[in-house]
C-alpha cells in the first residue's frame, strides 16, 4: 500500500463514496443540484457511472434523486447503455432495477421497452419497500417525501393506486405526508382518492384535519370543493380544525417589476435566539400569472433570516450593490392573500402547469392558519375598475402621477426595461437631440401599439402598478399608492402615444443608456 498511485485511487474512492452518500442527507432540491454539480467538477465521469451502478440498489430515496440529477451532468453515450442493461438484466436487484428505469425515463428522457421490466410490474414486495424507506427517511428529512411522490408520479395511474393500497397497512401518522402530497397530484383520480383517506383518518386524527385544512386553500377549484364538503360533514359530527396563532410569521415583499412579477418571503422566527425551528417559504409570484417559482428551508437559525422590522420598513438582504435586494416588512396575511391570488391564477389557465414541487411539498406552513384578510385599505387597489373609452382622462393628474413613479428608487427597474428597448434600437444614437429623442419615443410607442401582445403587455403593466400601489401604501407612501392606481386604472384605455408613463420611462431609458 506504499505506492503513492494505490493510495490516491484509494482516497478518491473514498472520498467519491463520502460525497455520494451526502446526497442522501440533503434537505432540498437546490441543496441537491448544487452538491450533484460538485460531484460532476470534481470527479472524472466513468467514476461516477460506476459509482451510480454500485449505488442504484441503495434504500434511500433522496439519493437516487441526486443519481438522476448527477446522470444529466453525464455524457448521454456513457450512462445510458450502462442504465439499460441494469434494468434489463434480471439478476440485478429489482431495486436496482427500477431505479435504473426511473433515471432512464425522468432523467434522460429515454424511451425504455416494457418488455425489458415487464417481470416487474406490480410487484408490491419492491414497492412496499420503497415506501417503508421514504417513510423512515422522511421522519428526519421531509423532503424526500417530495422525491418520493414525484419518483411515483413518472409511473402510471396504477402505480399511483397500488401506493395508495398499501399505505393502509402504514400507521396513521405516518400516512399523513404523504397523502397531502399525492392529494395535490395532477391527476384528478389520484388526487380524489387521497383526498378520501385524508377524510376517513380526519374521523379521529388531527393531523388528517390539519392536511384538509391546508389542502382547501391550493387545490384545484373541484377538489377544493370536495374538501370542503367533507370538512362540513366531519364539523357536524364535532371534529373541526383549530388554526394556531401565526405569531412568529412575518412577510417580506420586494417591488414589482414591469411583467408583474415579484419576490415574496414568509419568514418564521424561531421560538428562541438559539432554536432552530425558523423557516423560510421564498416566492416568485405574478397576480396575472401565478406562482413562477417557490423555495422552502426548514429549521433554520436566527442568525439566517433576516431580522425583523416593523411593517413598512426596508430590509436589505445580501451584500453588495450585485447582490443585494431591498424588501418591504409587510403583514403575514397581506403576504398570504398574495400568494392565494397568484394561486387562482393558476387555477384560471385553460391548462395549468406543475406548480413548483416546493410549494407542494412545504405550502402548508402558509395555508395553516385561518384564511387570510386584505385590509380594506389595500383591497381597493385591486377591485378599482379600469377606466373604459367613455370615460375622460385628466392628463395633468396622470403625467404628474407618471411624473412621480419615474423618479422613484422602487420603480428603478422599470427604467432599465426602457434602457433594455432603447438598447434594441439600430437608430440609437447617443448624441440624439431632444427633437430627435422625442421622435424616436414617438416611433418606440408607435411601434409598441401595433403588437399583437399590446394588450397583453399593458394588463400586465397595470397588474404590476396595483401590485406596486399595495407595496406604497405598506410604505405609508399613500401619494404614490394613488399614483400608481390611477396610472393602472388607464393602462389600456389611454392610446399608447399618449401615455405619460410609458413616455417618462422610456425618457429615462434613454439617459440611462446613454
Amino acid at each position: 500500500m506504499n505506492d503513492p498511485q494505490i493510495i490516491s485511487g484509494f482516497q478518491e474512492r473514498r472520498q467519491l463514496e463520502e460525497a455520494i452518500d451526502a446526497l442522501g442527507q440533503t434537505a432540498t432540491e437546490a441543496e441537491l443540484i448544487a452538491a450533484t454539480r460538485e460531484l460532476a467538477s470534481r470527479f472524472p465521469p466513468e467514476r461516477l457511472v460506476a459509482a451510480i451502478q454500485r449505488h442504484l440498489g441503495d434504500a434511500n430515496s433522496q439519493l437516487r434523486g441526486g443519481l438522476g440529477h448527477l446522470s444529466t451532468l453525464l455524457p448521454p453515450e456513457m450512462i445510458t447503455p450502462v442504465l439499460r442493461e441494469l434494468a434489463a438484466n434480471r439478476q440485478n436487484t429489482p431495486v436496482a432495477r427500477m431505479s435504473a428505469l426511473l433515471l432512464l425515463k425522468r432523467y434522460l428522457g429515454e424511451v425504455v421497452p416494457h418488455a425489458l421490466t415487464s417481470d416487474l410490474s406490480g410487484n408490491d414486495d419492491i414497492a412496499m419497500q420503497s415506501l417503508l424507506e421514504a417513510v423512515e427517511e422522511g421522519r428526519h428529512h421531509r423532503h424526500v417525501f417530495l422525491e418520493y411522490v414525484t419518483q411515483m408520479q413518472d409511473h402510471g395511474v396504477d402505480v399511483a393506486f397500488m401506493v395508495l393500497g398499501l399505505m393502509s397497512r402504514l400507521a396513521p401518522d405516518d400516512q399523513m405526508e404523504l397523502l397531502r402530497l399525492i392529494a395535490q397530484d395532477q391527476r384528478a383520480q389520484v388526487a380524489r382518492s387521497a383526498v378520501d383517506r385524508l377524510v376517513e383518518l380526519a374521523a379521529t386524527h388531527d393531523q388528517a384535519l390539519r392536511a384538509l385544512h391546508t389542502l382547501s386553500f391550493t387545490l384545484a377549484p373541484p377538489l377544493v370543493e370536495q374538501v370542503q364538503r367533507a370538512v362540513r360533514k366531519l364539523q357536524f359530527t364535532g371534529r373541526r380544525y383549530q388554526p394556531p396563532a401565526a405569531d412568529a410569521w412575518r412577510a417580506l415583499i420586494s417591488a414589482t417589476d414591469t411583467g408583474g412579477y415579484f419576490t415574496l418571503w414568509l419568514v418564521r422566527t424561531p421560538t428562541h435566539p438559539t432554536d432552530v425551528d425558523g423557516a423560510l417559504l421564498g416566492f416568485t409570484l405574478a397576480l396575472h400569472h401565478g406562482i413562477i417559482e417557490c423555495s422552502g428551508v426548514e429549521n433554520m437559525e436566527a442568525s439566517q433570516l433576516p431580522p425583523a422590522r416593523r411593517v413598512g420598513e426596508l430590509v436589505m438582504i445580501g451584500e453588495g450593490q450585485e447582490r443585494r435586494m431591498i424588501m418591504l416588512e409587510a403583514p403575514l396575511d397581506v403576504g398570504r392573500w398574495l400568494v392565494q391570488q397568484a394561486l387562482a391564477a393558476h387555477w384560471r389557465q385553460a391548462e395549468p402547469a406543475d406548480l413548483p414541487g416546493e410549494y407542494l411539498l412545504y405550502n402548508d406552513l402558509c395555508w395553516q392558519f385561518a384564511a387570510p384578510h386584505l385590509p380594506d385599505a389595500y383591497a381597493h387597489f385591486f377591485t378599482t375598475a379600469p377606466a373604459t373609452g367613455l370615460d375622460q382622462p385628466d392628463m395633468a393628474a396622470l403625467t404628474n402621477a407618471a411624473d412621480a413613479l419615474v423618479r422613484h428608487p422602487s420603480l428603478r427597474g422599470w427604467v432599465g426595461w426602457a434602457a433594455n428597448v432603447w438598447s434594441m434600437l439600430d437608430s440609437q444614437q447617443d448624441d440624439a437631440g431632444v427633437e430627435r429623442v422625442h421622435a424616436l419615443i414617438a416611433y418606440i410607442l408607435r411601434e409598441l401599439d401595433a403588437l399583437p401582445q399590446r394588450n397583453q403587455l399593458l394588463d400586465h403593466m397595470a397588474t404590476a402598478l396595483r401590485t406596486q400601489a399595495l407595496w406604497f401604501a405598506l410604505y405609508s407612501e399613500g401619494d404614490n399608492a394613488g399614483h400608481a392606481l390611477l396610472l393602472a386604472r388607464w393602462m389600456r384605455a389611454l392610446p399608447m402615444r399618449q401615455n405619460p408613463l410609458l413616455a417618462g420611462l422610456l425618457q429615462a431609458g434613454h439617459k440611462k443608456e446613454r
